[in-house]
């Protein structure tokens, strides 16, 4: 078969073989190889890709690159990979922006404002068109950045920035209702498990507040446990060793902090959601495979990776914030 990988000189197939051995001309095969068939016959375009097959030509990234000016690439940093919420993130754009024709280059910060500024300016060195990541840089930093021309898209940030793509799910809604599902059961002692501290302007914390003014009732405690599995175990095995403070109801931010929250409890002898109700945000898979299946927050990562990568890819066609709504997804941890 090596004789239809490369061409009559014996080198990497050219565009003007795949026209030869097609019997069109070089602009029709690229008119079919970059999707712009409809300007050909269905036969001829079929006659065309079967040529590029049987000669395996690839198109020359650099080549292309030099003449449009885009190598095509899209930068994604996110703060690990562990979480199985950015997992199931980086899935979904990936599968996005090979839809568009874009390859998905990834880095991570380590939850590191140095290491990411670093990662950015790497990433936009090696010639990628726009970069998706949660900044933990300053607004001045952002400012900076945009001023020099880079493209951004921002994954969780509500705040407008003007040149500042932000496509993010519907926070404060979404923790608003997720509250009011939990105070509709009756729960009166409820404890928020949130990765930044109580005084963050955070708009989960604004849902929580708003949900317990709307009705009429004091704010729950909010415990700070950092977004992980350990930390969200240690604040919850440390409410739970009172007895007389002891929460009827547990809202973790994540599914991570939900997990540890979970272990906890049972280390506790206790029992979700007969003793102790436990919901979380994200819903990712892993509230499918817990015992018992977590109520949980669900975010629409296939409509935030649609909106991310058409931010990223034409701008112009997107608001400068996008909010995406969450699903409530009941289950028998709530007590339903």
């Amino acid at each position: 078969m090596a004789s239809t990988t490369t061409n009559r000189r014996g080198g990497r197939s050219t565009r003007a073989d795949v026209a030869r051995l097609a019997g069109v001309s070089d602009a029709v095969v690229s008119y079919v190889l970059n999707g712009n068939d409809r300007k050909v016959s269905d036969a001829t375009a079929a006659r065309v890709r079967e040529a590029a097959a049987k000669l395996d030509y690839r198109p020359n990234t650099i080549a292309r690159a030099l003449k449009t000016g885009s190598l095509k690439m899209l930068g994604m940093i996110i703060p690990e990979i562990t979480n199985p919420h950015f997992a199931e993130l980086i899935n979904a754009i990936e599968a996005e922006a090979m839809r568009r024709d874009r390859t998905l280059v990834l880095n991570l910060s380590h939850s590191d404002a140095a290491t990411e500024r670093d990662r950015v300016n790497q990433l936009f060195d090696r010639g990628v068109d726009a970069l998706f990541f949660s900044p933990a840089q300053t607004d001045a930093e952002l400012g900076d950045l945009i001023r020099q021309g880079r493209r951004i898209v921002a994954l969780d940030r509500i705040y407008p920035m003007p040149g500042l793509k932000s496509v993010v799910t519907d926070f404060a809604d979404a923790t608003r209702t997720m509250t009011a599902h939990l105070l509709g059961h009756g729960y009166r002692r409820m404890v928020m498990l949130f990765g930044d501290a109580a005084d963050s302007p955070d708009p989960r914390l604004q849902g929580w507040n708003a949900a317990h003014q709307e009705a009429g009732l004091p704010t729950g405690r909010i415990v700070q446990s950092f977004f992980t599995r350990e930390d969200a175990y240690r604040a919850t095995s440390r409410l739970l060793d009172d007895a007389d403070a002891r929460p009827d109801a547990v809202f973790a931010a994540s599914d991570l902090e939900a997990i540890g929250a979970l272990r906890a409890i049972h280390e506790h002898g206790l029992r979700v959601p007969e003793d102790i109700a436990l919901v979380s945000f994200d819903g990712t898979e892993e509230t499918l495979y817990s015992w018992p299946q977590l109520t949980t927050m669900r975010q629409d990562i296939a409509a935030l990776a649609r909106h991310a990568v058409n931010a990223a890819i034409d701008p112009d066609s997107e608001p400068d914030l996008r909010l995406i709504p969450a699903e409530l997804v009941v289950r028998h941890s709530c007590g339903c």
